[in-house]
């Protein structure tokens, strides 16, 4: 276990727009995480049953994951690609539970709340094994290239891309404790699990500090302070 960090992942992030991190957590971090995540949603009375389970801004309600959040290898992927000064933007844990119909449309992460600068940094943390049986993310390389793209109203969620055939898109494929980070300009989708066990991941979106709303140009201030002159941010 432990985080190994290569030019090919400039390269590939530079070019392709996405790239993959294995074996950086062990299965046993992973299930801690899991745990972590059961209980908040135990003291909040939320069930993580369902289709698709989306549990948002849980590090700003539980302290292991803000701590995980802020862990060596992940300040290590933040600020190797966009600087020494990193903030927690956006984060959720989402639980894709067995079903055919729920599958994410092609999108960007971006579309969802247009911000400034662009694009900040979506870390996919695969929590359980992610495969195409049972819905791992899809990306398309080099899409990322073209900026925020038109989107649609879909029957989940945005859509910028419609379904081609062969399909263009490079699927994810991913065991418990590997990582997959994407810049939130690049446009992936998720499909259907159609296996017996949820598909489960936590998504860290970091970012530069002074993120702004590129609507209204204000500042986002519910950001977590990650990372300070290429070194772990501490609370005092």
């Amino acid at each position: 276990m432990g985080l190994a960090l290569h030019p090919q992942h400039h390269e590939e992030m530079r070019v392709k727009g996405f790239t993959i991190f294995p074996s950086v957590f062990s299965t046993a971090e992973m299930a801690e995480l899991d745990k972590s995540l059961d209980n908040l949603a135990s003291r909040e009375g939320k069930s993580r049953d369902g289709a698709v389970v989306f549990m948002q801004r849980v590090a700003e309600r539980c302290q292991d994951v803000k701590s995980f959040a802020r862990r060596a290898e992940l300040v290590a992927i933040a600020t190797a690609f966009l600087g020494p000064d990193v903030d927690l933007y956006f984060n959720q844990h989402v639980v894709k539970n067995p079903g055919p119909q729920e599958a994410f449309s092609w999108h960007q992460d971006d579309a969802y709340g247009p911000v400034e600068p662009t694009p900040y940094l979506t870390v996919w943390v695969s929590m359980t094994e992610s495969t195409t049986a049972n819905g791992c993310v899809w990306a398309l390389p080099g899409s990322w290239h073209h900026g925020l793209l038109n989107h649609e109203r879909s029957s989940f969620g945005l859509s910028c891309h419609s379904l081609d055939d062969p399909d263009q898109g490079v699927p994810i494929v991913a065991s418990a404790g590997d990582i997959a980070c994407f810049w939130s300009l690049t446009v992936h989708k998720s499909g259907p699990n159609l296996t017996n066990t949820p598909r489960k991941a936590m998504i860290l979106q970091y970012c530069r500090p002074g993120l702004r709303h590129k609507s209204t140009g204000m500042l986002i201030s519910s950001r977590i302070p990650i990372a300070r002159g290429g070194q772990r941010y501490e609370e005092v």
